[in-house]
Formats: structure tokens, C-alpha cells, sequence
């Protein structure tokens, strides 16, 4: 290790997503002592949607990143288009009242900035780091166990006086350290799979769409991202990778042939790259066990993909609770009820939204009803422009 691991830290965070990478930066630049693991080497790919909706804007610029961005090649987006496989089409126009767009951007690229600046700041960023499990001593959370090489190295310890769990929906922390409630129960159970395509102009989406094309209990995302390249992301019933025996291929040609703009541009395009697939994609909220962690990002909870909130909830929620972070630094005898107050401050800026887009995943999941509302070519736009943007914070000025 090039630092020294007896040394303890302030914070150790497991994840170099967008919510564990942006809470480092946030606590580095404020003074704290902070390391940052993740199992992946940077730049990397991940399963994603790729989209950020235009209030992301504000919280890049209060992290230094929006100039990065701006430079990064990205998408602009203004509009989501829907269709359904009776070849309906129901579009709706957003941004922000500024005239900001949405952002495409693909993973490897945005992740990969907060690292480089998360490591500017002083971050000690840990790559190829699996962590396997907590420190716990005297009861409570101490840090982290960790394995280099990807998970497969010796094993070390990282000692902090605050362990943050950023390591998503799967978190080995939370399993061994917190209890998770399902707020999806009675839904069937999805899994999510991704792939980079290079598209025909004649069958992409319109410059500037983020499309979501419908199939009989899930869908196909589209997004431009940079390098002209078009992120596919469907979420579907696991029910269909069973059936098909795990062949991505031979599923996606089989569902995505029942949507005519789906089956159009995935019959036209090329791979440029493998896929990404995640099982046991459902809205769940975690709770800590014991003091000493806060959960970030999908830990704390997660939300449907279909309302396009993933990564700007994940960099909202990194600002969400940062200043928790630094009074738990400052106060280390009041851990259970910053833990706590943090749960109730991340419940009320999300929970509306997250209602929301739960209401949205069962209406876009019935593909009929997209169906009856699109012959409605004047309402249904503007509902559907209401709705996106009853899911979004008010945006600040840049």
C-alpha cells in the first residue's frame, strides 16, 4: 500500500460511484482525511441509464465538475419520447427554466472525473479494493476489511472514525451491518442489462431524445451518450432471462421484437462493447444496525429506474449527506442521532420523487395505457412533461 493503513483515517468510504466519489470530494476539500475503495479500475463501465436530468447541472457546478462535463463530449438532451408496441409515440419536451438540457454521459467518463478530482483533493483512492466486510469494535462500525487485486489480495483493515457504505443496491456492508425493507413487494422481480451500440442516424433516436420504448413488463432505454455512441438499458422481468437461459442476445431479439422502433434499432445496430446486467432490481430503503456507518447512494435506498433519477439522486445524496459526515467527525457521541436525522433529511428531499416514479414504472409498464393517452396529442405531452419535472428539485441558477 503506498500509505500507511495504521494510520486511521476520518472516513473510509466502500464505492467510487457518484454518491460514495462525490461525498469524498465534498469531505476532502472541507479538511477531512478520507479514503475511497472501490473494486473496479478507473475508468470502467457500468450498468446504468447514462441520463441526468437538467437539475443535475447545479449540484456539478457546486462539486467543480460542470466545466469537465461541458468539455466531455456529452449529449444534450430536451426530450423524452415513448413508444409502445402498437407503434404509438408520446413525446414531451423538458429542461430547465434556465434552458439547461438533460445530460447523456456514459459512466466510465462522469465516475471517472469525481475520482481524478476526489484524488486532487487528498483522497486516497483505493482501486481493485473488494471490501469483505466491517470493523466493528465495542459495538460499533471502526472501518472496513478489505481485499486488493479486485477482491482477490490479502486482506488488510482501514480504520476511520466514520465508515460510509456507497457500494450500491448489493452492498456486502449493509447485508452485515443494516436492515433493507422492500418498497416494491409485490412487483415481479426485473434485472437490468446494458450495452453501448453504434447506431445508423436513420434509426437513432432524434438528436436530443432520451427515449423509453415499452414492452410487456418492462423496456428498452435509449440514450446518446458521448463519442456518438447510444446507450441501451432495458429492465425486464427475470421471469425472460430464466426462460432464455441467460442468452442477453437471444432475449433482447426475442422481447425487443414486439416494439417496431426497439426492434428497428436493435436489428440495425452494432455492439461496442459487452453487456452489463444486474438481477434484483427493486425500490428498497436500508436502515443501520449499529452507529459508526452511514449508508449513501443505492445503500440508502434506490428508486425505479424508469423515472431517470439514478445517478442525479446519487449526486444529490452525496450532498445530502456530507454535512451529517463532518458533525459525526466533530461529535462522536451523537453518531445515533446524526444517523438518524440523516435518514429523516434523505427521506424528505426523496421520498416524493420516489413515489412518483414508482406510480410511473406501473403506468409505463402497461404499455396500453401509453397507448390510450398518446390519442390525446395535446394533454398528454404536457402531463407528461408536469410529471417529469414534478420529479425533479426546483434547479438554482448556474
Amino acid at each position: 500500500m503506498p500509505f500507511d493503513v495504521s494510520l486511521p483515517f476520518d472516513v473510509v468510504i466502500a464505492g467510487a460511484g457518484l454518491a460514495g466519489g462525490s461525498l469524498a470530494l465534498r469531505l476532502a476539500r472541507s479538511g477531512a482525511r478520507v479514503a475511497l475503495l472501490d473494486p473496479a479500475r478507473f475508468p470502467r463501465e457500468k450498468l446504468c441509464g447514462e441520463f441526468l436530468s437538467p437539475e443535475a447541472w447545479g449540484v456539478l457546478d457546486r462539486l467543480g465538475l460542470a466545466q469537465d462535463v461541458e468539455r466531455s463530449g456529452y449529449e444534450p438532451i430536451h426530450r423524452v419520447r415513448l413508444t409502445t408496441p402498437r407503434a404509438r409515440v408520446l413525446e414531451a419536451e423538458f429542461t430547465s427554466p434556465d434552458g439547461l438540457p438533460g445530460i447523456g454521459l456514459g459512466r466510465s467518463v462522469l465516475d471517472n472525473l469525481l475520482v481524478q478530482h476526489a484524488r486532487a483533493a487528498g483522497v486516497e483512492v483505493i482501486e481493485e479494493a473488494r471490501v469483505t466486510g466491517p470493523i466493528v469494535l465495542q459495538g460499533r462500525v471502526a472501518g472496513v476489511v478489505a481485499r486488493g487485486s479486485g477482491g482477490g489480495g490479502d486482506p488488510f483493515e482501514l480504520r476511520a472514525t466514520v465508515t460510509v457504505a456507497a457500494e450500491g443496491r448489493h452492498s456486502t456492508l449493509v447485508r452485515q451491518t443494516g436492515t433493507t425493507r422492500t418498497r416494491s413487494r409485490f412487483r415481479p422481480r426485473l434485472f437490468g442489462m446494458k450495452r453501448h451500440l453504434n447506431v445508423p442516424d436513420t434509426t437513432a433516436e432524434p438528436a436530443g431524445t432520451v427515449g423509453l420504448h415499452l414492452v410487456s413488463g418492462g423496456y428498452g432505454g435509449t440514450c446518446r451518450i458521448e463519442g456518438g455512441l447510444t446507450n441501451l438499458c432495458a429492465l425486464l422481468p427475470e421471469s425472460a432471462l430464466r426462460a432464455h437461459r441467460g442468452q442477453l442476445d437471444r432475449l433482447a431479439g426475442n422481447l425487443f421484437a414486439a416494439n417496431p422502433a426497439l426492434a428497428r434499432l436493435w436489428e440495425t445496430s452494432q455492439p461496442a462493447g459487452p453487456w452489463k446486467t444486474v438481477a434484483g432490481v427493486r425500490v428498497e430503503a436500508s436502515i443501520p444496525r449499529l452507529p459508526g456507518i452511514f449508508y449513501a447512494g443505492d445503500c440508502q435506498g434506490t428508486i425505479d429506474p424508469l423515472g431517470g433519477q439514478g445517478m442525479t439522486m446519487a449526486l444529490l445524496g452525496g450532498e445530502t449527506i456530507a454535512p451529517f459526515v463532518t458533525a459525526a467527525l466533530a461529535s462522536d457521541a451523537s453518531i445515533g442521532s446524526l444517523q438518524r436525522a440523516y435518514r429523516a433529511a434523505w427521506h424528505r428531499r426523496f421520498d416524493r420523487r420516489i413515489r412518483l416514479c414508482r406510480l410511473f414504472h406501473h403506468i409505463l409498464i402497461n404499455p396500453w395505457m401509453i397507448d390510450l393517452a398518446s390519442a390525446f396529442k395535446t394533454v398528454a405531452p404536457q402531463l407528461l412533461t408536469a410529471g417529469f419535472e414534478q420529479t425533479r428539485d426546483r434547479p438554482t441558477n448556474r
